[in-house]
């Protein structure tokens, strides 16, 4: 009976045991399924940290959260969370423009130059794919351009946006060897407006560069014919309101090019074309400039600003671009009628005229038609 007595109550105690840690799990899994309280019951401080953290991911995964958030945002993160402020100093995409820094408008001009010398000189510049710095209205910027540059502009960037000021332009060089051989490697996009670009030999090839845009930029015929050679990837090219450029010569090089548009370079006198594949050309130009847009067979859209066009476009176009499906037609001072020819566009499914007069400065005849 002494031996039964002794393992009844041993074996009572355990039971009570158990039943007592089973009570304690179960509530504190009730009060760890709670939310903290700041009356009294929990602690503040330790509220405000949980509330405020960030849950231990991987550095890469913490980059790319912060990369899709817009500028302003991320900015917001890095200064909540040191986590995102590390992340923030490899922040991939910097559009800095009075619209994205969403200061007061009437803020003195200084003072969004301080805001963009502050943010790049926060960044390791280590990371940066994408950078564009529109300074339009920024007056007192240029001085700060060249250390901006030197921040920004690393090897691994893809996309260069550079926009001066209005009062500033042509003024400031951009640098050709800012373009060094690890920007070179890996750049796709360039653009460029309201300043000067030299570019030499020297320079090297740009072997990733698809897409070239130039808008008030000073830069001679021979210098982006050169850059041009460079350029062998490069798909589509834009230049608008170059006047030092008399010359225009797209090398044979570029084989991948399609797409080009020419406007309101109103010196250039000659535009020669050797690259084989283009698709699709806009221009709109002054009168006597001599087109040699050379082999044209895949040309499908053709965007043309003349004059006495009208005539040009019903003889010759025709037979140098049978496949056209989009033609655009801009002229005034027609003085021939356009002569009737049995060639035909056999694939036209879309045709505007646009028509002005010399007494009127605006369109005064417009025609468009679809083609089922």
């Amino acid at each position: 009976m002494g031996r039964r007595s002794q393992q009844s109550d041993r074996q009572r105690r355990q039971r009570r045991t158990r039943a007592l840690n089973g009570s304690t799990a179960s509530s504190v899994d009730k009060r760890e399924s709670l939310p903290c309280r700041q009356d009294g019951h929990g602690d503040p401080q330790a509220t405000n940290n949980m509330m405020c953290s960030v849950p231990t991911l991987p550095e890469d995964i913490l980059h790319h959260i912060q990369s899709l958030l817009p500028l302003r945002d991320a900015a917001r993160a890095a200064c909540l969370s040191r986590t995102f402020l590390h992340s923030w100093r490899c922040h991939p995409i910097l559009e800095l423009n009075k619209d994205t820094l969403g200061s007061n408008k009437n803020a003195p001009q200084n003072n969004f130059s301080c805001i963009i010398d502050n943010i790049l000189r926060r960044h390791s510049g280590v990371g940066i794919k994408i950078f564009k710095l529109e300074l339009h209205g920024i007056f007192d910027a240029c001085h700060y351009l060249a250390s901006w540059l030197q921040i920004a502009v690393t090897p691994g960037i893809e996309e260069l946006t550079l926009s001066l000021c209005t009062g500033d332009e042509m003024k400031h060089n951009v640098p050709c060897m800012l373009l060094s051989l690890g920007v070179r490697n890996s750049i796709r996009h360039l653009e460029l407006s309201s300043c000067a670009f030299h570019p030499t030999v020297e320079l090297g090839p740009m072997r990733n560069l698809t897409s070239l845009l130039l808008s008030s930029v000073h830069i001679l015929g021979d210098e982006l014919e050169c850059f041009l050679s460079n350029s062998p990837a490069l798909k589509q090219l834009y230049v608008r309101d170059c006047q030092e450029i008399m010359s225009l010569k797209i090398p044979c090089v570029l084989q991948q090019l399609h797409w080009v548009k020419i406007s309101c370079c109103w010196n250039l006198q000659v535009i020669e074309n050797k690259a084989r594949n283009l698709s699709s050309v806009a221009l709109s130009l002054r009168e006597g400039v001599e087109v040699s847009l050379g082999e044209t067979l895949q040309m499908k859209n053709l965007s043309m600003h003349l004059l006495n066009l009208i005539c040009y476009a019903r003889s010759e176009l025709p037979s140098n671009m049978p496949n056209l499906e989009t033609l655009h037609i801009r002229s005034h001072y027609e003085r021939v009628d356009a002569p009737m020819l049995p060639s035909k566009f056999l694939f036209l499914k879309w045709l505007a005229i646009s028509l002005r007069s010399a007494s009127c400065p605006s369109y005064d005849f417009f025609f468009s038609c679809f083609f089922p």
